[in-house]
């Protein structure tokens, strides 16, 4: 049964990084249309979509976090601070929840708006890469 459960973090964490791309996508057709004169006949729902998928892997991502962080000791009988993925993973969350702040701080307006876009794209793209790699090393944890 512990062998069974030892795989619920990663099978989470692999569709929480699905929808983190699916957020990175549309990010990325919003600063495709970017500078360019007028509105593009969907803007406000891909906006409005891109946010509630990054309020998703954000949520869903921190109770990951979590959920590895209990299921070391619990189900694997080893310290969680001793690995690589532990180091790269918490890089990766720290990088999303910078990336999720600068996102809540251009949805309620900022004096210096284009800076913190260009903040949040790049935290964005290197929390993804991150957290791939994360997900890399951690199948050594695997049983």
């Amino acid at each position: 049964m512990k062998t069974i459960l030892a795989y619920i973090h990663p099978i989470l964490q692999v569709l929480v990084l699905v929808i983190a791309f699916a957020a990175l996508r549309l990010g990325l057709a919003l600063k495709k249309y970017r500078g360019r004169s007028g509105v593009f006949h969907n803007q406000h729902e891909i906006i409005t979509r891109h946010m509630q998928l990054g309020y998703i892997t954000v949520a869903a991502l921190s109770g990951g976090y979590l959920l590895g962080l209990i299921s070391m000791p619990w189900l694997r009988g080893r310290a969680p601070f001793g690995s690589a993925h532990f180091f790269f993973a918490t890089m990766a969350l720290i990088l999303f929840l910078g990336g999720a702040y600068t996102g809540w701080r251009m949805k309620h307006g900022t004096k210096r708006f284009s800076d913190v876009r260009d903040i949040h794209g790049f935290l964005a793209y290197l929390a993804v890469f991150v957290s791939l790699g994360a997900g890399v090393m951690g199948f050594i944890l695997l049983p």
